[in-house]
């Protein structure tokens, strides 16, 4: 009787290769589509935006090259300089937040049944399904300084002297946003990790308690760094999705006061809405992509190291 690894190793015939050559131009088929739809929806208007930061461009007459102009005076220009330093706090902060939340919150969720389990990461995931201007309107009447929440509740706490203008302080502002963020991001980097964890085999688990280790030692030496891929995925992604934030930071402060709390994602459209200056605009879009690019590459340095395999 001919064994499966003996049927691996038969010599394939123009049949089997037609078959396979077949099997493997449906799939392309299939994913053509897919690959046409992003190659309309990101690469071609990242090209665009790329050659347009090299242009000067006010969206009605014709475009005039203009080299490495755009790119100095967005580097000279303070206002460029902090609200790339903005965007980058808030993709910093609300990702470190998001992700150690996530995974402290999957640690937990390993270890409820499984009813307990379905409730509550429905309860954690629910931020996650939730419209992002329904959440900033909510935390815009938490922040409220006469009648918010979180100020009241210091009232009721005893600690009125804490009450604060929060989205209206230089010191709080930047910091509240990226609370709204990490609240928001949460869910999705739970839900990720908890689902990794699912499939380690259970045997590992069995295995050290039989050398007398607790669920502390098993989190720690098993399961976190066999997960470690799927955070290093979370990490990015919740970077990428934070440092493009717009709506969250127009709804809450429109990236006052003054100009305290304004990213780059502002300053870009009122760059280009507002002043007509497309390639300015444009040119901040490249440098905030490179400096993207850049915390990305160090992430997958930092998180990568060794993989294990199950």
């Amino acid at each position: 009787m001919m064994t499966a690894m003996d049927k691996r190793n038969e010599p394939r015939t123009p049949l089997t290769r037609r078959r396979q050559a077949g099997l493997s131009l449906t799939g392309f088929l299939f994913l053509l589509p897919a690959a046409l739809f992003l190659l309309y929806a990101n690469f071609i208007p990242f090209l665009w935006n790329t050659i347009l930061a090299f242009q000067d461009w006010n969206g009605f007459r014709a475009a005039s090259w203009a080299g490495l102009d755009n790119f100095r005076r967005a580097f000279a220009d303070e206002l460029v300089r902090s609200s790339l330093g903005n965007s980058l706090y808030l993709a910093l902060v609300s990702t470190l937040g998001a992700v150690l939340l996530g995974v402290v919150l999957a640690a937990f969720l390993y270890r409820l049944g499984s009813r307990e389990g379905t409730v509550a990461r429905l309860i954690l995931f629910m931020p996650s399904m939730m419209p992002i201007a329904v959440i900033a309107l909510l935390f815009t009447f938490i922040y409220n300084p006469t009648m918010g929440i979180l100020n009241n509740l210091l009232s009721l706490l005893g600690r009125g002297d804490l009450a604060n203008a929060w989205l209206e302080d230089r010191n709080t502002v930047m910091f509240c946003i990226a609370v709204v963020s990490i609240f928001r991001m949460t869910g999705s980097s739970m839900l990720l990790c908890f689902a990794d964890m699912q499939v380690i085999p259970t045997s590992f688990l069995e295995s050290s308690v039989l050398d007398g280790a607790g669920y502390r030692q098993q989190y720690f030496r098993i399961l976190l760094p066999l997960i470690r891929p799927t955070i290093l995925l979370t990490t990015i992604n919740t970077l990428s999705v934070n440092f493009k934030t717009y709506d969250t930071v127009f709804i809450l402060t429109r990236g006052g006061p003054g100009n305290l709390s304004k990213t780059v994602p502002i300053l870009m459209t009122e760059t280009a809405f507002i002043h007509s200056e497309f390639g300015y605009s444009a040119a901040m879009g490249v440098m905030l992509t490179v400096v993207i690019m850049a915390i990305i590459a160090l992430s997958n340095k930092a998180l990568g190291g060794e993989q294990h395999e199950l």
